[in-house]
Parts: C-alpha cells; structure tokens; sequence
C-alpha cells in the first residue's frame, strides 16, 4: 500500500512528525511506504470564491495545489494532518481544505474511495467538537472515505517524547492496520471514532 501523508504545520519535527514516524513504522510492517509531504513546499494560495471549478475541471489557479493533489491521487491511502491554532484548525490547514472544493465539483477529479485518515494536534487537553467534524466534512467533500481520525492534546504539559513505548507502538499498530479501520460515516460519531 502506498500512503502519502500531507504535514500542514511548518514545524517539521515536532509532535505530528513523531507521531507519522511511528504511523510509518506500522504501515512499512504492512510492507507499505509512506511519502510525507510538506505544505510548506508548494505554493498555495487561499482559494479566491471565484467560482469557476463549479463548471468542473479542477481549480484554475496558478499555483502547485494541483500538484499536489496528483501525488495523492497516486497514493492508495492518504494521512492529512493539522495542527489546531487557539482553537480551531491552522489557517494553512483550512486553505488545503478550502481547495478541496475545487475537485469536489468533477466526478473525474474526485478522491473516489480514497480512505483517509485525519490527525489533528493540539497543546489544549479538549478541542470543540465541532473542529473535528468539520475537518471531516471538508475533507469527505472530494469524496475521500475517512476511516480513522487521531485526535491527539494535551501536547502543552506531555509532548509526544514522553509518551510511553508501549503509546509509541499503538501509532504504530495503527499504521500497520490502515486500511482495516470501518469508513465513518458523514454524521460522525466522536464518541466512538476518535482515538
């Protein structure tokens, strides 16, 4: 299985980077690989209202979000990961979501059947519900199929270097079962589908 993950927070080796290292173990003991990508390496702007994707044939901007979204069409499974800013979901993780409505308007374009999974990080200890279950909705919108969503806290007082082994391990049990998690459904349930 081939997995590409998209890192939308500029600190490239904090808490969400150790978190997919041991996501990556997993899926490599699957024999799968794992391709993270950083956001920060395209250029994407904010999408503009413009309208013009109604018609179908993708976003028209001039930028590399189309780029981007080819190499995770390329992938079998797809790991979005945000940090949550006082509150809510980071800007730059909003404009990849924003866009996504783009491909959502062209059935050729659409994530057909793409399980995903969602990792959103925070340093509160309780983020409102209701980020989590827009997240998922932005992302369902290009008809990805969210299987699995890590909603991971409390980073202000235990950063992810003083979690236990046996803590580490279950990222990687994770990775290594990607693909057997059930699809949740568009009206979440976040009782019983968030970690």
């Amino acid at each position: 299985m081939k997995v590409v993950t998209l890192m939308t927070t500029y600190n490239r080796n904090g808490n969400t980077r150790k978190i997919v290292d041991r996501l990556t173990t997993g899926i490599k003991d699957a024999e799968g690989s794992n391709e993270i990508l950083y956001m920060g390496d395209y250029n994407i702007g904010f999408c503009t209202g413009c309208g013009t994707c109604k018609s179908g044939g993708g976003c028209v901007l001039d930028d590399d979000y189309n780029k981007l979204l080819d190499k995770i069409r390329q992938a079998d499974y797809f790991i979005f990961s945000a940090p949550i800013y006082y509150g809510d979901l980071a800007a730059q993780s909003k404009v990849f979501i924003d866009r996504l409505g783009s491909i959502g308007n062209d059935e050729n374009l659409e994530m057909k059947e793409k399980k995903t999974m969602i990792i959103l990080t925070h340093l509160s200890s309780t983020i409102n519900d209701f980020v989590i279950e827009n997240t998922h909705r932005g992302i369902v919108t290009a008809n990805f199929k969210v299987n699995k969503i890590l909603d991971i806290g409390d980073l202000l007082l235990r950063t992810v270097d003083k979690y236990t082994e046996d803590e580490l391990e279950g990222f990687e049990d994770i990775g290594y079962e990607l693909e057997d998690y059930e699809v949740i459904p568009h009206k979440l349930d976040l009782e019983n589908n968030t970690l």
